[in-house]
């Protein structure tokens, strides 16, 4: 995703170019090794300093159900927004200062070309840690076995109980007790 940019850079601040998104994502994380299909669109507009790339992405993520763990395929979107600054003059070709606070990835060649791939991966990995569901009626994981609870039930007894009303709940006696009064009556 590499955008010549020297037209632009000519131009007066304010100055936009809208281009559309379409390539490959390179090793999004763990789960996602290799190339990752990308689409959107984005939006080039001049600034003093360089260039503001502001835009939308499209991916789909594989990514481990937040509620279960199982791996699940998630359509992702994100909003980006990232300043380029070049690294040669447009007009003198000399060389502009650089300092350690720039950033490698916004930094635009020295042949005027503004690379998208590395900022989009590093927002597609942020996406990818927020977490997927694998299913809105996802059960999770049982508490006290880790048992995949989509599978069935894992056979724990849980008393489905505050621990903050624990005194409370003394009270009223224990679940077999109601039990076996309802059956009495």
């Amino acid at each position: 995703m590499l955008y010549n940019v020297a037209q632009l850079l000519k131009e007066h601040v304010g100055a936009s170019r809208h281009y559309e998104i379409a390539g490959e994502l390179q090793n999004v994380d763990e789960y996602n090794p290799g190339a990752v299909p990308v689409d959107g669109e984005v939006t080039f507009i001049r600034t003093p300093r360089g260039i503001l790339a502001k835009g939308i992405a499209h991916l789909s993520l594989v990514q481990p159900c937040r509620r279960c763990l199982e791996l699940t395929k998630a359509d992702v979107r994100f909003d980006f927004e990232e300043e380029y600054i070049p690294s040669i003059d447009i007009e003198t070709g000399a060389a502009l200062p650089i300092t350690d606070e720039d950033e490698e990835e916004l930094i635009i060649d020295e042949h005027h070309i503004l690379d998208l791939s590395e900022v989009l991966r590093q927002y597609a990995v942020i996406e990818a840690s927020r977490g997927a569901l694998c299913a809105v009626e996802c059960k999770g994981l049982c508490p006290t076995c880790g048992a995949n609870l989509n599978e069935g039930p894992c056979g724990c007894i849980r008393e489905n109980l505050d621990p903050r009303l624990a005194e409370l709940a003394k009270l009223l006696g224990s679940d077999q007790d109601r039990e076996t009064e309802r059956k009495n009556e």
